[in-house]
């Protein structure tokens, strides 16, 4: 299953997915860091969650997203 995680932040709610091919989307380059660092096999593109998802929501299973409060 290919899932798209947008708002990413450091990857709190991907500690749960197991036997998934992961895109994360982390807006702040230093959060992301830290996520791709937490989740080495992913890919994390940085970048802003709302300009990504028009073009790219296609390509997913399954789209999480849980902008910040």
């Amino acid at each position: 299953m290919k899932i798209l995680n947008l708002y990413a932040g450091i990857g709190g709610n991907r500690k749960l997915w197991k036997d998934v091919q992961v895109t994360a989307v982390e807006y702040d380059q230093s959060i992301a860091d830290i996520y791709k660092d937490m989740y080495p096999q992913d890919t994390v593109i940085c970048e802003d969650a709302h300009a990504y998802l028009p073009k790219h929501y296609q390509e997913f299973d399954f789209i999480w997203s849980s902008p910040p409060c």
